[in-house]
């Protein structure tokens, strides 16, 4: 708090000048306030000061805010007029504007890019690094700049909302992506939110170097900074040079759309490139091979979460869009291939069918099953086919990831997640049996499910992969073709996959004369019909979405 001493008759001619505090806080009589407390906050208040007589002074309590001049407050009257009746002409996006509008109130509408009715050295310094970034792959159209020509109160009002909507739509664009993920793709998901724009503003009104500041708002990866001074050369080169600027613009959006901070110790997938890698203070640790989802419906979702904790020996719950999909057709023309295959037939809790492999050498999963609960259900996990690894392309899951040395990756997590244990792949293997183990992680780790079509190698030369999933496609249409509303996102609807199997669903045709009610050969006491409630937080039947998976007689490897 602001104590400014003033008399009657001072007050009366700051008020005719315009002082906008004056006019917003409260003015207590205190004869008492000795004069060694006085605190000037303006030269035209410390005059005005000198000139009152001592024995009438009056006592304003104010809140610190800008010292307006007259022409100063003439703009902040016209800024008021303009948030409180036309925002949405001069802020297009919705969510920005109780932002603006909070931060402008809290000012007293004091303008933030204009100084004594004129262009403040802000503007100059926020045009100038708008209008290259083009370089970070945005387009500068994007962030217009009003020159401020027009030095009266109402144009200077409408350049200062215009200023105003540009960096803060930069920032939102920057942080959080130019490009809605959820028109890319349903199967991308980042939980992630643009600054509030009160508090951006208050950042710009606070920086003694704005161009540093608005860059700090773009990712800081070593990654995002390598394909930033990639991208000159492959713009000059066209469309056909390995890596090309589309493929690296559409590559720096899918950074924006990422964690800005992934911390010292992550997991990162890049699906296109076939790899897993584990990082550790800004230094891989441990990396494999993958086997990733096929393109379409059982592409591997790109997301974030974090691996809480290994599965020793898991059993496979087959995923209801599965069964549905794949083995009802298939048990319509043989009855017994999941008593031949190894797979059991239960019941859930509300009545649903629940198909699952138990623990062992063939299960689908293999022998370690590693766990970060996320909203597609998908893990990473071993597998019995170990020889899909020596190919080169490697798409060919139904959206989880396999992993080519599960031991191994288990014991670089658990080195990081809990060194004082030693866990090593040795003591992992010997845990290797029929019953299910759990390892709790005591540092549980990000794992950052990645689609990098371009990236640069450890020996800094530009590496390119196919676009297996459309992504890149998808981005460079929406901001050639769809740019006004590209930032915009849209609703998906994920669940129409995870519907449960009901019995009466079971095929009916063709069943042997052993073939018990449930249409399947044998004896039922080979099958399990009892709930299962998995570690997800419910029944697997609930959301599932496909998976992964082993082959079985009459079905294709999955």
């Amino acid at each position: 708090m602001r104590k400014v001493l003033l008399t009657s008759a001072a007050l009366a001619a700051l008020t005719l000048a315009g002082n906008a505090v004056a006019q917003n806080n409260p003015i207590v009589l205190d004869s008492s306030t000795p004069p060694t407390t006085e605190i000037s906050t303006s030269p035209a208040v410390v005059a005005l000061q000198e000139a009152a007589p001592p024995e009438s002074l009056l006592l304003i309590t104010a809140q610190a805010q800008p010292v307006q001049s007259a022409e100063d407050f003439a703009v902040a009257e016209q800024l008021r007029n303009l948030i409180e009746n036309k925002l949405a002409q001069y802020v297009q996006h919705q969510q920005d504007r109780a932002g603006v509008e909070a931060f402008y109130r809290k000012r007293n509408f004091s303008p933030l890019w204009v100084a004594s009715g004129a262009a403040s050295p802000r503007v100059q310094q926020a045009a100038q690094y708008l209008s290259g970034v083009a370089a970070d792959g945005l387009d500068p159209a994007d962030y217009p700049t009003p020159r401020f020509a027009d030095n009266s109160p109402e144009r200077l009002a409408v350049n200062e909302l215009t200023m105003t909507n540009s960096v803060v739509s930069f920032v939102r664009h920057a942080s959080i992506g130019r490009v809605a993920f959820s028109r890319v793709s349903g199967a991308v998901h980042f939980d992630r939110q643009a600054p509030d724009p009160a508090d951006t503003l208050a950042t710009f009104a606070d920086s003694p170097d704005l161009r540093a500041t608005l860059d700090s708002f773009q990712p800081q990866h070593a990654q995002y900074k390598a394909l930033k001074a990639a991208l000159p050369a492959q713009r000059s080169q066209g469309h056909d040079a390995a890596g090309s600027s589309a493929s690296i613009i559409a590559n720096m959006e899918r950074w924006r759309w990422m964690p800005h901070d992934f911390g010292d110790a992550y997991v990162m997938v890049n699906v296109p490139d076939y790899t897993l890698k584990v990082m550790h203070q800004g230094k891989m640790a441990w990396s494999t091979r993958i086997v990733v989802g096929k393109p379409g419906s059982y592409a591997t979702p790109i997301f974030t979460e974090t691996m809480k904790y290994i599965t020793v020996n898991p059993t496979w719950n087959v995923p209801p869009s599965i069964i549905r999909n794949e083995y009802l057709p298939a048990l319509a023309q043989d009855p017994s291939a999941l008593a031949r295959s190894g797979l059991r037939i239960g019941r859930n809790a509300d009545g649903s069918i629940r198909i699952y492999q138990p623990p062992g050498e063939a299960n689908a999963l293999g022998r370690i099953r590693f766990n970060f609960p996320n909203r597609f259900l998908v893990y990473q996990h071993d597998t019995p086919n170990k020889h899909l690894f020596e190919h080169s392309t490697r798409a060919y899951s139904h959206g989880c990831m396999r992993v080519q040395n599960p031991d191994q990756y288990a014991e670089a997590l658990l080195s990081i997640s809990q060194p004082e244990e030693r866990y090593t792949a040795t003591r992992i293997r010997s845990q290797y049996g029929l019953g299910e183990r759990t390892i709790t992680f005591k540092r549980p780790i990000p794992v950052y499910v990645t689609y990098q079509t371009a990236f640069v190698d450890e020996s800094g030369k530009l590496q390119s992969r196919p676009d297996i999933y459309g992504l890149d496609k998808s981005i460079t249409a929406q901001l050639d073709d769809n740019r006004r509303v590209a930032n915009v996102p849209v609703a998906r609807n994920r669940s129409a996959s995870s519907r449960t199997v009901r019995a009466q669903q079971l095929p009916s045709t063709r069943r042997s004369a052993s073939a018990n009610s449930t249409g399947f050969t044998g004896n039922m006491s080979n099958y399990v019909d009892q709930p299962y409630r998995g570690r997800w937080g419910g029944t697997y039947a609930e959301n599932w979405r496909g998976h992964s998976y082993a082959p079985t007689p009459r079905f294709r490897t999955w």
